[in-house]
């Protein structure tokens, strides 16, 4: 199947002249007579017939123009698909959890220093670790270890935790405290509905300690919100967003959780020189 055939087929059909279809194509007219005479070899019947000095489809022309239609339609969207990848392949795109997105990936793309354009979307690690195996994203940095052979992934930074204070609270200045020093202070709590509630009641649990929280938010950044306001202390998992937030942050003496954070993408694609330079720097 000959493309620039079926384009000369589609243009005939639609002018029903030989010499002003090929003037439109900007071929010779015996040029455009020897495609459609192929076409009509190949596919063994009359394409066109004549009127006059017009022609037009025949039957069986009529019958293979939709489907002629269809596989030009088709090869236009490749054509434009093809193009828009080549317009994008200097654009990195960046799937991070949310924790990592506000402060440590643009941290990261200065002190590389990036000139490649990104973007950057905040998503959970299921949905990186899919989309990366889709080809949706570049470059992935997640929360937990990714299970895929299509993946290659390396840790980048761990977390801890930490109690989150208010600038002037009596911790403020410790380098670290005990979840019994703690305990004796207001309480903000992750809401129910968050993953990290059973974490602080785990946490809590371990040491034989029963809190009752003064109040409770579902997302990291509203229970950072709530102590730079003065509602009370949490304990927390470190993360980068509590940075943007006037309060400060000291690690609490605890073996029972540890993160890392990793830094991953598909282990074979096309990748541009800057990307390929960029995961590389970050996983070393």
């Amino acid at each position: 199947m000959n493309i620039k055939y079926l384009k000369y087929f589609a243009e005939l059909a639609k002018i029903q002249h030989y010499g002003k279809a090929a003037q439109a194509l900007n071929i010779s007219q015996p040029g455009l007579s020897h495609a459609i005479k192929t076409l009509e070899e190949e596919y063994g019947v009359p394409l066109f017939q004549k009127e006059g000095r017009n022609v037009s489809l025949s039957s069986y022309g009529k019958e293979l123009m939709n489907e002629v239609e269809e596989i030009l339609d088709a090869y236009l969207r490749l054509e434009e698909r093809a193009a828009g990848l080549r317009t994008e392949e200097k654009t990195v795109r960046i799937g991070s959890v949310y924790p990592l997105a506000p402060g440590t990936i643009p941290r990261m793309l200065r002190e590389f220093g990036a000139t490649f354009p990104f973007i950057i979307y905040n998503r959970l690690t299921p949905e990186i670790a899919e989309g990366l195996q889709k080809g949706k994203y570049d470059i992935g940095f997640c929360s937990d270890l990714l299970k895929s052979d299509e993946l290659e992934y390396y840790p980048i930074r761990g977390s801890y935790i930490a109690v989150a204070v208010p600038k002037g609270h009596p911790l403020e200045k410790r380098d670290t405290v005990s979840l019994k020093e703690i305990a004796y202070y207001p309480q903000i709590m992750f809401s129910k509905t968050s993953g990290f509630r059973k974490l602080q009641e785990q946490l809590f649990a371990a040491e034989g300690i029963s809190v009752k929280p003064v109040c409770a938010a579902e997302e990291i950044e509203v229970v950072a919100g709530l102590v730079e306001n003065g509602f009370g202390i949490a304990v927390l998992p470190y993360m980068d967003i509590v940075r943007l937030h006037n309060i400060a942050t000291i690690p609490v003496e605890t073996s029972l959780w540890k993160s890392k954070f990793y830094i991953a993408r598909r282990k074979y694609g096309i990748r541009s020189e800057q990307e390929d330079a960029f995961f590389q720097y970050w996983r070393n």
